[in-house]
């Protein structure tokens, strides 16, 4: 089930000062307006980060919205142009904290289903190739230990840099390009293993 923006967006109103709500003050109604474009522009880039990172749609939605309660608290704290690091690094602390947490975490495979996160397409080959491609990804990115996987999903699928990376984690740059460097060989290794396993 792909993430709703309106609690969120209830949440960050009910977490302006009242000053803001009863529009007295132009620069809180202009921070209202940051807080729902936040929300707006990355819940669902947040959601699929969640996903990638083990938790099951339900814990992905319940976890993205902490994540957007605690960015709207600090809405200050974020540097614009910032916005995503910093989501992503509250993200992979929440995650962290509902793996260790909670017990329905059974399976570290992800299984992402394209369904909840775009409009449901015609029937096509090159879908077909792509679902098969992502549930490759998927299995692959399940092999991996928690802190090799968060490297690997923010270096190669969201792009970032490794002081990026170093930065969202709060890690030694060092650190970061060596599990970077583990969670590639292992991701190969486990790609060839699947796809032998193919007919």
């Amino acid at each position: 089930m792909a993430p709703s923006t309106t609690v969120l967006q209830e949440g960050a109103v009910s977490a302006a000062p009242s000053a803001a709500r009863a529009g007295t003050d132009a620069s809180a109604g202009e921070q209202e307006k940051r807080k729902i474009a936040l929300i707006r522009t990355y819940l669902t880039p947040v959601w699929g980060f969640l996903r990638r990172l083990g938790l099951s749609p339900a814990d992905a939605e319940d976890a993205g919205q902490e994540v957007f309660l605690t960015a709207v608290r600090k809405i200050d704290a974020i540097l614009p142009g910032q916005e995503k690091r910093y989501l992503f690094g509250i993200a992979v602390r929440v995650a962290s904290r509902r793996r260790r947490s909670t017990r329905s975490f059974t399976s570290r495979a992800v299984e992402m289903d394209l369904d909840t996160c775009e409009a449901m397409s015609p029937p096509s080959d090159e879908l077909v190739e792509r679902q098969q491609a992502l549930a490759l990804l998927d299995r692959a990115l399940a092999t991996l230990a928690d802190e090799m996987r968060t490297v690997f999903i923010l270096y190669e699928l969201e792009e970032m840099s490794l002081a990026e990376i170093a930065t969202v984690l709060d890690a030694p740059i060092g650190t970061v390009a060596s599990r970077l460097r583990r969670a590639r060989e292992q991701f190969q290794k486990a790609t060839r293993r699947l796809q032998a396993r193919q007919p």
